[in-house]
């Protein structure tokens, strides 16, 4: 364990919030260890640890701590973070609170940010889904050109190789009804009329909001 990780360690244990801890855990969000730090706390450590690339590597290897999952995007250099550790980590994200801490202070900066969601969005496993989702509705308020909506849309709007579980089908909910805003409505209803495998319940949903927005 290198000098870093054990100062980290000694913050979590410094800040830990055992009601936290226990209300995440009878909440169904379970990890081996859970010190129960917040939001701000995290940012306070992140802001007091070097952000390098071997000491976010560092931390997520230490995969059974939450903190240690969750504080590694925060401390990664996205510039010096590659396509094919990006698809690692992808692959080993355990719970839904690191997808999302991932995409928000990690993924989303990333050069290759569109082409990874457009190619998780389609994966058949589940977590990876449900992060692919994740990362594209939070590009959505930075990138709204046509050939990002298209892409994302077409794979994202079929039923069809759309996610394999339950939490990737809530992450497609929520990048589905993000997408129906006047700037990209009319290119997801576009989108819609040309997909296959899109059920009937959901194209009617889809219209209605496209509806709805051409009258605001």
């Amino acid at each position: 364990m290198t000098p870093e990780l054990k100062e980290i360690k000694r913050l979590y244990r410094h800040y830990m919030n055992g009601m936290v801890a226990q209300s995440m855990r009878e909440k169904g969000m379970s990890y081996r260890v859970n010190f129960g730090l917040t939001m701000p706390l995290l940012r306070r450590i992140a802001e007091s640890v070097p952000h390098r690339l071997d000491i976010a590597e560092e931390l997520w290897q230490d995969k059974g701590v939450r903190e240690s999952l969750l504080l590694a995007p925060m401390v990664c250099p996205a510039g010096e973070f590659g396509y094919a550790d990006a698809c690692r980590w992808a692959r080993e994200i355990p719970t839904t609170e690191v997808a999302d801490f991932c995409c928000k202070f990690l993924f989303a900066a990333m050069p290759s940010a569109r082409q990874l969601a457009v190619e998780w969005v389609a994966s058949e496993i589940d977590m990876v889904a449900y992060t692919g989702y994740r990362l594209a509705y939070g590009l959505w308020d930075t990138t709204v050109d046509d050939a990002f909506v298209r892409r994302i849309a077409s794979r994202a709007l079929p039923c069809e190789g759309a996610g394999r579980g339950v939490v990737s089908a809530m992450a497609r909910q929520w990048l589905i009804e993000g997408m129906m805003r006047p700037e990209t409505a009319g290119t997801i209803v576009a989108c819609m009329a040309a997909c296959e495998g899109l059920d009937a319940e959901r194209a009617a949903q889809i219209r209605a909001l496209g509806e709805d927005l051409s009258d605001i």
